[in-house]
């Protein structure tokens, strides 16, 4: 079974004089793709939104009737199993992309998407979501069929809410997903499904998943993009290169080096740990001058010799190592014993 999207969509319209066909190839963008407003179309005619909306009207009910004698069953019957399969619902993007090795015009031209939702509107068998604040435009064939996509959507927005460090960089939400999952009658094909249709989820720059509302998964700022380069790349970074990477993956918008430098520096997320060069504080990186790093080390592992110091402090900072030995020679912070170790001087 296989239709020429273009065909059927002529037989569809064929019985309609010429106002309703334009009306209906306007509003539903079939030959750009670009759907045209109620608005749009009673201007060009002189005649009112209401007016165009019963042409239009009329016009659906006169192709439904197509649908109605049987001419398309194979197409509805197509569509409905594929949805069951699919839980019942689709993203309307993915259901035209599936719906191509049954309806398909050659080349795929830019209305492609439209002329589908026309066809699928027309047969009356299936019912649309348009965009909204929690969804993506899908596609479901029945009310129970969309709460229970919305059900397992709130579940797994609700099992996610607390759960960020479980999740950012370790990519496991699979474990969680899959305990979800195991409480509903269906698989994690059909979960994943119903996750493409909301807007509570998303997929960041790095592949990482979770709910749209963190800003790891989706960044707005600067110093959003910063933490998520930061945090991905474990390490510290030039604010220069780290604004290089960031330009990698914001989409629509160029991020200013020094604009990065600034937002940086007014966090507390964020610690200075060499010229330009920034980690983030849950790395354990100690902030503060050379010499006051030195004490740190020194309180937390007692006496060490310069060596030893060196390295401990360079595991934490990026710092010369003559700026070290030089900050040891304070005789007023540190005190150099007979062993050749140092110690904080006590007052």
């Amino acid at each position: 079974m296989k239709y020429n999207v273009d065909k059927v969509i002529s037989t569809l319209v064929k019985d309609l004089n010429p106002r309703q066909r334009d009306v209906v190839f306007g509003r539903y963008g079939l030959e750009d793709g670009e759907p045209v407003t109620l608005a749009e179309i009673g201007n060009r005619y002189g005649v009112t939104r209401e007016r165009i909306r019963q042409i239009e009207a009329l016009a659906l009910s006169s192709v439904r009737r197509k649908f109605s004698d049987g001419q398309f069953n194979d197409i509805v019957d197509h569509v409905r199993t594929h949805l069951r399969q699919l839980g019942g619902v689709h993203l309307a993007t993915s259901l035209c992309n599936d719906l191509k090795g049954v309806l398909s015009t050659v080349p795929v031209d830019k209305a492609y998407n439209s002329k589908i939702h026309f066809i699928l509107e027309s047969s009356g068998a299936f019912n649309y979501q348009g965009d909204a604040k929690a969804f993506h435009p899908f596609w479901f064939l029945t009310r129970d069929d969309y709460k229970r996509a919305e059900r397992f959507i709130d579940r797994l927005s609700d099992h996610l809410k607390n759960k960020k460090d479980d999740l950012i960089l370790k990519n496991s939400y699979q474990a969680h997903f899959a305990t979800v999952v195991s409480t509903e009658d269906f698989d994690s094909k059909i979960a994943n499904n119903f996750i493409a249709v909301s807007k509570k989820f998303a997929t960041n720059a790095y592949s990482d998943f979770g709910p749209s509302s963190w800003s790891e998964i989706c960044p707005k700022t600067s110093r959003d993009w910063a933490y998520l380069v930061l945090k991905k790349s474990q390490k510290p970074l030039h604010f220069t290169l780290l604004t290089s990477e960031i330009n990698k993956f914001r989409k629509g918008k160029v991020t200013n080096p020094q604009t990065v430098h600034n937002e940086l520096i007014k966090d507390e997320r964020f610690v200075l740990v060499g010229r330009g060069i920034y980690g983030l504080r849950e790395f354990n990186l100690m902030s503060g001058t050379a010499k006051e790093v030195i004490a740190e080390i020194l309180k937390k592992h007692g006496p060490q010799n310069s060596r030893e110091i060196i390295k401990l402090v360079l595991d934490q900072r990026i710092f010369k190592e003559n700026t070290l030995l030089l900050n040891l020679q304070d005789k007023k912070s540190f005190l150099r014993n007979d062993d050749g170790r140092y110690n904080i001087r006590k007052a």
